[in-house]
């Protein structure tokens, strides 16, 4: 599975070579830098459907009814 960093972090690998994690890097769940860090990711399928829920549909689907507001017009401007 793959997972995505939620938030920036860094560690030394098991080589002792030091990695920086920013939000939003990939990694396989068998990466052994995830092992003991596993509250530090998401899977991406997480991130994925938060992202898609705040996306709102531009236009209206076919047959579909949208509400349409009328703009305030302003009286004469005051000086």
């Amino acid at each position: 599975m793959i997972l995505r960093a939620r938030e920036a972090f860094s560690y030394t690998d098991h080589h002792g070579v030091p990695r920086i994690v920013r939000p939003g890097d990939l990694v396989e769940d068998s990466d052994p830098g995830v092992k003991g860090r596993e509250h530090l990711y998401e899977p991406v399928e997480v991130a994925a459907a938060r992202s898609s829920a705040v996306v709102e549909q531009a236009t209206a689907a076919p047959g579909e009814k949208r509400a349409v507001s009328t703009r305030k017009t302003g009286g004469t401007p005051k000086s």
